[in-house]
């Protein structure tokens, strides 16, 4: 089958090419908020309204479905597993836990056909369909296969039950179909843009306030983070993943090494046919800023990819092999038109699945990931001479097996072997000159980085009935090896002042060498206690050691989940736990950097002390943690209406940071465990679902996040910065206090579909600085416009011979609010508190093909 996008990029009404053109000195008049308020509730009045005479409904008849969940053909019932009701539309409509003989039952089910799913860590989904007829009970008993990864995954609300994967606590789920409606071949950042957990920060994404790199991500049980900075470098094909889920604090201490969530990424399992799928053959185009759709200046995307899979042999041996190639270019709004960001990586994933069995399966998996960026650093002050290109490669390989050892007893094992390397080039040998307005010469970095590692993952899984209720208990031990070797050769960066007078000037060795090797090692047990239907408590410890802090570290967890009504309707939650990040490397390569000579000057040339050597000194580190806690409150009112209320604090500590100081008379650049974080918020959720016709979900979270913001991740990453000013407490670079996420879809007939997801929030913060780049004044005390982006879209299917694709337009920054990313932070520069490079309006004609 063969499925494809094509779009015409078409930008109107955009900024000139100009820097000073496309600036703004203040955030936008009220007269433009009150606009942006009444577009923003006209949206949602499109949204809501037809939806509300369709909320009345008549009664019909109920009816009940009830069964077992069961494997080896029947002989050995499952506890525990999760079931849902699904409608003939694929909505849920009702989740149960089988009991301790694997018996579920659902009551009070309107007349229809449903569909019955069943799911259970470590056994294949399976469903079966089923006719609910008035007051006759309907069997749909379930057999699950120990195959391994679940196949059946969407995008839906924070449940308000308690499902059996993985944590009690609750987490945001992305499945295929809603995302190739909301964001077509947009692929994984596109899918966590439509979390409300997520917020885009430079440098990655923040989940629940914490910095890219305090998170993780997760490719089922084996990390996908290089260990050298805390930052994932694999891109998976988009047609080899299967499902993405968002833990913002899991209390299932399986999980760890992370202090401020997880991504779990399930990859999709070859089926019992062949297939052959080629996706995004048809590139997007980039036009003339402002001109003709048809002034096409040259390639903004192309992204084909192709996907085939089925069984090798029947039954028993099955391969699914994806790869993608995608190529990027991009303009900055502030710069000429001419000047482009380019990308490049390829992507190839293969899994291999095999019944060994009745009782054991084995999962081996592969890929390769090179990329290369040109002009990686392009921005509104750094012209192509003084960008960087960045060179990267990953290569991951692992093997699982999965064996059922008794009735009531599973266990795990995983090997992986994980290497990346890194090289940072600039554009030449110059030296590099940061002025008030723009940076001259050349990047004064080139950096190479190499990292292999080794992960083992064994544990045991089980259930027993024991002291009035059932167990689900898990035991397991997590090492991680890793080997981090690199260069670095820094050359002179000149401060200057907007005069172009010299300011400061810092030298350093010619070259350098990193070389750090650890092993880390988790125990961890965790046990699901069950003493009644209706209440769920979960506990555990983990034991880690940190290979680079050569420290142990106890982490205790509790969560709990008490169904407040029979049918799970009305949920509260809660847990507390302490969460501890994996040191970096670069810590523990910190010292073995090149340390800088400082020479400073007058406004007169003449130096004004004789040059000082900043050397690297590292204090007793101690592991980065969190301590977490929230409560949330789920309930639904009826098939269509639920609500999501939910409070969590996380308070950090032991966080690295990098500061300069005095020691013993001498400058000193000091990597410290002296940081703090604190982040605290409330959320509030509404969704309505009338599928197919329509569904709506908005989310509005109060929150505030501060913390130490010289963080050693901001300085020391793949690209150096040279300039390290003083450590402050303060707001941090994600702080949004105030963040309202809405999306919404509309289906009047099956043949036309509206689509709309609009984010509104408060800008985030930054700090100034002076001719010398020291902070003047409080740190992060400024911030950027409010931010305010709608996407809409409209869409009908045709039928053209075999095929019925869904032909619309869609609108990027429909309202072409300013949405700027760069800000003249200087106080030395005349455009000071002057922003630039927003996004600007994008029509695109679109073309897809349904999954």
């Amino acid at each position: 089958m063969l499925q494809g996008e094509r779009s015409w990029l078409w930008l109107p009404g955009s900024r000139s090419a100009s820097a000073a053109s496309d600036t703004m000195t203040v955030p936008p008049p009220e007269s433009g908020a009150d606009s942006l308020t009444k577009s923003f509730l006209a949206f949602l009045l499109c949204l809501v309204s037809p939806v509300f005479a369709a909320a009345q409904t008549p009664s019909v008849g109920v009816g009940i479905v009830q069964g077992h969940v069961t494997t080896q053909n029947g002989s050995v019932r499952l506890p525990g597993a999760e079931v849902v009701v699904k409608d003939i539309t694929d909505r849920d409509v009702a989740q149960a836990i089988t009991d301790g003989d694997g018996r579920y039952r659902f009551d009070n089910l309107p007349a229809g056909k449903y569909r019955v799913v069943a799911t259970l860590s470590g056994f294949d989904t399976a469903a079966v369909s089923v006719d609910v007829v008035s007051e006759k009970p309907a069997d749909a008993s379930i057999d699950l296969a120990i195959t391994g990864i679940s196949q059946t995954v969407d995008v839906v609300a924070a449940s308000t039950t308690v499902v059996n994967e993985g944590t009690l606590a609750p987490s945001d789920s992305i499945g295929g179909k809603e995302l190739d409606q909301y964001a077509p071949g947009g692929g994984f950042q596109a899918a966590l843009r439509l979390l409300a957990s997520i917020i885009e920060v430079p440098g990655g994404v923040s989940i629940k306030g914490g910095r890219p790199s305090q998170a993780s991500v997760q490719l089922g049980p084996s990390t996908l983070v290089n260990p050298t900075t805390g930052l994932t470098q694999v891109s998976l094909p988009d047609d080899a993943i299967d499902s993405i889920a968002v833990l913002p604090n899991p209390y299932a201490v399986e999980y760890g090494r992370f202090s401020s969530g997880l991504v779990v990424i399930q990859t999709r399992r070859a089926g019992d046919r062949w297939r052959l799928r080629l996706n995004n053959v048809d590139p997007t185009f980039r036009t003339k800023r402002g001109g003709s759709p048809f002034d096409v200046r040259g390639i903004g995307v192309f992204a084909p990819r192709i996907e085939t899979g089925g069984p090798l042999v029947r039954d028993r041996l099955f391969v699914e092999q994806t790869a993608q190639y995608r190529y990027a270019a991009t303009d900055v709004a502030s710069r000429p038109e001419d000047e482009v960001r380019t990308s490049k990586w390829f992507s190839s994933f293969t899994r291999v699945d095999a019944n060994l069995s009745t009782r054991q399966s084995m999962i081996a998996t592969g890929g390769i990931f090179p990329s290369r960026s040109a002009f990686d650093t392009l921005g509104t002050f750094t012209p192509p001479d003084a960008t960087v290109d960045i060179n990267a490669h990953a290569n991951r390989a692992s093997v699982m097996e999965r064996a059922l050892w008794t009735d009531s007893l599973f266990s795990e094992t995983m090997v992986q072997l994980h290497d990346f390397q890194t090289d940072v080039r600039p554009q030449g040998l110059q030296p590099m000159v940061l002025r008030p307005d723009t940076t001259l010469g050349n990047f004064f970095n080139r950096q190479h980085r190499y990292t292999g590692t080794y992960q083992l993952v064994e544990n045991a899984s089980g259930s027993r009935s024991a002291l009035g209720g059932l167990h689900l208990f898990k035991v397991g031990v997590d090492l991680l090896g890793a080997h981090y070797s690199g260069s670095s050769m820094s050359r002179p960066v000149l401060i200057e002042r907007a005069d172009g007078s010299l300011a400061r000037r810092l030298d350093y060795r010619p070259l350098s060498a990193q070389l750090v090797r650890s092993t880390d090692a988790a125990f961890f047990a965790q046990d699901r206690y069950q003493p009644g239907t209706r209440w769920y408590l979960e506990f555990g410890g983990r034991l880690d050691r940190d290979g680079v802090a050569e420290q142990f570290n106890v982490t205790p967890r509790v969560g709990t989940a008490v169904l407040l009504t029979e049918s799970g309707s009305a949920t509260l939650r809660g847990g507390f736990g302490l969460f501890f990040e994996r040191t970096p490397s670069t810590a523990g390569a910190f010292d073995q950097f090149g340390d800088a000579i400082e020479t400073r000057f007058g406004a007169d040339g003449v130096a004004l002390a004789p040059p000082a050597l900043i050397a690297h000194t590292t204090s007793d580190l101690q592991t980065p943690r969190s301590r977490t806690w929230d409560v949330g409150y789920d309930h639904r009112f009826n098939k269509m209406w639920s609500v999501h209320l939910s409070a969590i604090d996380r308070q950090g500590s032991h966080e690295l940071i990098v500061d300069p100081i005095t020691s013993a008379g001498l400058p000193a650049l000091l990597l410290s465990s002296g940081g703090r974080s604190r982040y605290r918020e409330l959320e509030a959720n509404v969704h309505f679902s009338r599928l197919p016709t329509a569904d709506f979900n908005i989310t509005y979270t109060r929150s505030a996040t501060s913390g130490d913001l010289n963080a050693l991740s901001n300085y020391f990453d793949a690209v150096l910065w040279p300039v390290v000013g003083a450590n402050a407490y303060a707001r941090s670079n994600a702080d949004a206090p105030n963040r309202m996420l809405a999306r919404g879809r509309l289906m009047p007939t099956p043949r036309w579909l509206f689509v709309g997801t609009f984010d509104l929030r408060n800008g985030l913060p930054y700090s100034v600085t002076n001719e010398m780049l020291e902070f003047v004044g409080a740190r992060n005390s400024l911030r950027f416009p409010t931010y305010a982006r709608l996407e809409l879209a409209i869409e009908r299917r045709f039928r053209i011979f075999k095929f019925e694709p869904w032909i619309g337009l869609r609108a990027y920054n429909a309202l072409n609010a300013f949405l700027p990313t760069d800000v003249q932070a200087n106080l030395a520069s005349p455009a000071f508190g002057s922003f630039y490079n927003s996004e600007y309006r994008q029509f695109r004609l679109q073309v897809r093909f349904e999954r």
